[in-house]
């Protein structure tokens, strides 16, 4: 019994190894591109004062990044496989301010994509001043289409 016992632990860390090991980068291809699109959040009070966010992202065949939130920088970005949500995740900071007329302001930003369909991606966006833990996150919707 033992001895099945070391056999089925070490077939398990084994695997789990393999797992862990790999970066899955499955699909990121699909963002390659200019998109545009628009968000909105979900805090009520927000959305009536600064309305409609407007997004653009350009995506290049290496994985660079660059884009806007409303007049906005979106700079220092990644993009990574999201197991958690089951989708995609753009991580990245803001340089700027979103709105013009407005005090509104955050350091990052975090995009969680689902996989394109029909040239267009939805998801959320979630706006903070850190990536570990913000109270005054301000998250909503985003719809992201590919700009021929």
């Amino acid at each position: 019994m033992k001895i099945i016992l070391k056999a089925v632990s070490i077939l398990l860390l084994g695997m789990s190894t393999v797992v862990m090991g790999q970066t899955d980068t499955l699909g990121l291809e699909q963002f390659i591109g200019d998109w545009r699109g628009e968000g909105h959040f979900y805090n009520v009070n927000l959305s009536g004062e600064v309305g409609m966010v407007r997004f653009t992202l350009r995506v290049t065949p290496e994985m660079d990044i660059t884009g806007s939130i409303g007049n906005a920088q979106i700079v220092d970005t990644e993009i990574e496989v999201d197991d958690w949500n089951g989708g995609y995740s753009i991580k990245g900071s803001v340089q700027g301010q979103i709105f013009p007329n407005n005090e509104f302001h955050k350091k990052r930003i975090t995009l969680l994509l689902k996989a394109v369909r029909d040239n267009a991606t939805i998801g959320d966006f979630h706006l903070s001043s850190n990536y570990i833990f913000d109270l005054s996150m301000r998250p909503g919707d985003i719809t992201l289409r590919r700009n021929p």
